[in-house]
C-alpha cells in the first residue's frame, strides 16, 4: 500500500529535478503517485497463443532430401580396424 509520505517523497525528489519550479506542487504529487502506483500494480505478461495443432506435425520428408540423387553413387564404407585385446 502507497503511503503518503512516499507520495510526497517522490514529489519533493521531481521537484528537485525540475530545478524547484513554482507552482507545480500538485502536478509532482499527481505524477509521484501515479509511478508509485504503477510500480506496485501487479504485472500481467501476455504469453502469444499455442501454435494450432496442424502447425505442430513435422511433415514428411520430401523424397529429393532424404535420398542423394540417382546420379551421385556413394564410396562404400571403410573397413574399421579391429583392436586387440592384448595388452601390452
Amino acid at each position: 500500500m502507497i503511503t503518503e509520505q512516499q507520495i510526497k517523497e517522490l514529489a519533493h525528489s521531481i521537484w528537485e529535478q525540475e530545478g524547484h519550479p513554482h507552482g507545480k506542487d500538485m502536478e509532482h504529487y499527481f505524477r509521484a503517485r501515479k509511478i508509485l502506483e504503477d510500480m506496485e500494480a501487479p504485472r500481467v505478461i501476455e504469453l502469444p497463443s499455442p501454435l494450432p495443432e496442424a502447425e505442430l506435425k513435422p511433415s514428411p520428408a520430401s523424397p529429393e532430401l532424404t535420398a542423394p540423387p540417382p546420379s551421385i553413387k556413394l564410396a562404400p564404407p571403410a573397413p574399421r580396424k579391429r583392436r586387440s585385446n592384448k595388452k601390452k
